[in-house]
């Protein structure tokens, strides 16, 4: 059991919550590092006096946080936490607000913050390469304005181009996280009959400022255009209440 040591005992109290704790302070101090193994399932159940249970529980927790790799067939190993993991745990309490429309209001202010942040960076950090990617993708999305499954490929695809040219993965799995929450709302809007050629011309005004190193202007454009698909979700759901 190298780098634990002496046993250690605990109390009966939360006995998977202390062992997690305990594990997960000798990876934030350094004396486990990415790519450590941790002694077997036998091993820690001697080390700190438990069952089996214990030990498991507190191995699975640590998986679901990122610090741990659980795998079957093989050791337990410190791993690079995934940021995409950390808001996962998230979810369940985020999918529960969301399902209320002041949870959605709350949440697509926060995909405004993210989005409009990344659209700044975008025109700070694009390559030409990025500029050559994001103008075809702009294009695709302009030729599928009659066929909505298309329309809304092509678009999911230059938000997370936009996306992904911060290099910024906390940034880019908050963002995906938000945007998975509003899939609904977001595919609503789309629905209107003058949804596509306006989200079609928005893309062209932030890729354009994109394209001409303005952040300002990538800001305003990105902010324009989702105001308008959040806009134009309440205006539909308000009809849909009317209907009713």
């Amino acid at each position: 059991m190298s780098g634990f040591g002496a046993p250690v005992h605990l109390s009966r109290e939360r006995l998977s919550d202390k062992i997690a704790r305990d594990i997960e302070a000798r990876v934030l101090s350094g004396e486990l590092v990415v790519g450590d193994q941790l002694p077997s399932e036998r091993d820690l159940m001697a080390h700190y006096g438990v069952g089996r249970p214990a030990v498991r529980e507190a191995l699975l927790w640590l998986n679901k946080t990122g610090i741990l790799a659980v795998s079957n067939g093989d050791r337990t190993r410190v791993t690079e936490p995934d940021p995409r993991d950390l808001l996962q745990l998230l979810s369940g309490a985020a999918k529960m607000l969301v399902a209320r429309p002041e949870g959605i209001r709350q949440f697509q202010k926060t995909r405004i913050f993210v989005e409009v942040a990344l659209a700044r960076e975008a025109a700070r950090l694009a390559t030409p390469e990025d500029i050559t990617a994001l103008e075809a993708l702009v294009i695709k999305n302009e030729n599928s304005a009659d066929d909505i499954p298309a329309f809304s490929a092509s678009d999911d695809a230059f938000h997370q181009y936009i996306a992904a040219i911060a290099h910024d993965p906390l940034l880019i799995a908050l963002y995906d996280v938000v945007l998975d929450l509003l899939e609904d709302q977001r595919r609503m809007s789309l629905s209107h009959p003058e949804a596509l050629s306006d989200a079609a011309l928005s893309h062209r005004r932030i890729y354009e400022a994109i394209r001409d190193r303005d952040p300002d202007r990538a800001e305003a454009a990105m902010r324009a255009h989702l105001a308008t698909v959040i806009r134009t979700y309440w205006e539909i759901c308000a009809q849909e209440g009317e209907a009713r």
